[in-house]
């Protein structure tokens, strides 16, 4: 349960660098818009000499389903980046919150007078 709160509360927070770096971005350009997720993810991926994206895609179409890719994941990839992480955030914290039962209250007794 703590795993569940602490990676949606990592989410809530990707959620808002990620609305940061859009505020930067349109400041820098002067035209305000958001990025798209596969956008980010791909600038995030030249940034560190990788190919993950491609290899998602490869692994995912070759293992599991093209349609997988297709219906899913191409979608996700084409949605504002940082809403993406803030649902999942707010999912995450939400499902995963502590559930405490009404509090009774406390009954006083008074031992040992009479």
């Amino acid at each position: 349960m703590i795993v569940g709160r602490i990676l949606g509360w990592f989410f809530l927070f990707a959620a808002l660098v990620l609305a940061g770096w859009d505020g930067v971005s349109a400041l820098s350009s002067g035209e305000w818009r958001f990025a798209p997720l596969g956008q980010r993810w791909f600038e995030i991926d030249q940034a560190f000499g990788g190919a993950s994206l491609n290899m998602l895609q490869a692994g995912i179409e070759r293992r599991i389903s093209v349609d997988l890719w297709d219906n899913i994941f191409t979608p996700l990839l084409g949605w504002w980046a940082w809403a993406v992480f803030l649902a999942a955030g707010l999912v995450l914290v939400l499902l995963f919150r502590r559930w405490r039962p009404e509090r009774q209250p406390k009954r006083f007794s008074v031992r040992g007078k009479r």
